[in-house]
């Protein structure tokens, strides 16, 4: 499966590299092409806010019409009636929140298969030559464990110097040296196959300025995707405060998804977490629209206006006219 998503995302990269010839400015176009395929989902995750705003008075009068029974019968029969209304009403609590999450996976992996293999899948190196690369790479430059994954990149960083060891196999590539010769792996001098590490903090006196420079990455990671987890809670507490009642356990989930960010990019090359912070950047104002043309309030009133008419509808025809679509 893996293979095949890296083939796709390689391809559709390996446009773009071509058009473009920047691999910054093409990471750029490629991470606001796939915000827009997941624009329907963030549409869809904007309405359910509308919803959940709707139904809050029911379920207030839910909860406290189960106030005065023991907390294990109380929790039980809420959790029951609860469920029965977001059945009658078409609502799904999880799918509003977990729905983008899910559908970023697959690109997400697409995009790691890119990032680690530039050669197989960006420029289209011949198998035997990007295998001896790789090889050649490992052994001279000592690459173990989790950097023997990344062999490609420390490839193109070193490239003059592992063709020497390899002067039979390099002689019949000529093309494709040249290729990787021009092929600029970096964006404001960060080489996007490199991995941000946590000790550089530990040692930030003596560290290299690459090793600074990438630490910055996970860093822009967690506070890009902070400042859109802040503005998303307060869009909450202004337009659904019944929804805020507890807030250890939502302060909670506005730090999750910064530290998954800031996790995830110490594990991964930092091209990979160049994506996360620009889709970050790009999710932040992609709210603040949204949020703007999908106000919880008026969309709610729209609902009403809608339910409203089908329901007179109904009762002057028995033939109930569909309401207008969203």
């Amino acid at each position: 499966m893996f293979s095949f998503l890296y083939s796709i995302f390689g391809f559709l990269f390996r446009i773009l590299y071509q058009f473009i010839n920047n691999y910054g400015l093409a990471l750029l176009i490629f991470t606001l092409f796939f915000r827009v395929i997941l624009l329907p989902t963030n549409i869809h995750q904007q309405k359910s806010v509308a919803k959940t705003v709707r139904l809050q008075p029911r379920l207030k009068r839910i909860r406290e019409k189960y106030q005065d029974y023991s907390p294990a019968e109380r929790n039980q029969k809420i959790q029951e009636e609860t469920n029965e209304l977001y059945q009658r009403e078409g609502y799904n609590a999880m799918s509003g929140s977990c729905m983008p999450l899910l559908f970023q996976l697959p690109i997400l992996w697409g995009l790691y298969g890119v990032v680690r293999e530039p050669l197989k899948y960006v420029l289209e190196i011949p198998t035997e030559f990007v295998n001896a690369l790789s090889s050649v790479a490992k052994t001279t430059l000592g690459l173990t464990g989790n950097s023997a994954a990344y062999a490609e990149s420390a490839a193109i960083a070193n490239l003059d110097a592992l063709i020497m060891k390899i002067p039979a196999t390099a002689a019949k590539y000529p093309d494709a040296i040249e290729r990787i010769r021009n092929f600029d792996f970096t964006v404001f001098g960060v080489d996007l196959g490199a991995i941000p590490q946590f000790s550089t903090l530990k040692s930030l006196g003596s560290a290299s300025t690459e090793a600074k420079v990438l630490l910055l990455i996970p860093l822009l990671s967690f506070a890009t995707s902070m400042l859109t987890s802040v503005l998303t809670q307060v869009r909450q507490k202004k337009n659904n405060p019944g929804a805020m009642e507890n807030a250890q356990m939502m302060g909670c989930m506005m730090l999750m998804t910064p530290l998954m960010s800031l996790w995830f990019t110490f594990q991964f090359p930092a091209g990979m977490g160049m994506y996360w912070i620009l889709s970050n950047v790009l999710a932040f104002f992609q709210t603040l629209i949204l949020g703007k043309i999908y106000a919880p309030r008026k969309t709610v009133a729209k609902l009403m206006v809608d339910e409203t008419i089908y329901r007179r509808s109904y009762e002057k025809t028995k033939t109930p006219v569909s309401a207008s679509e969203d």
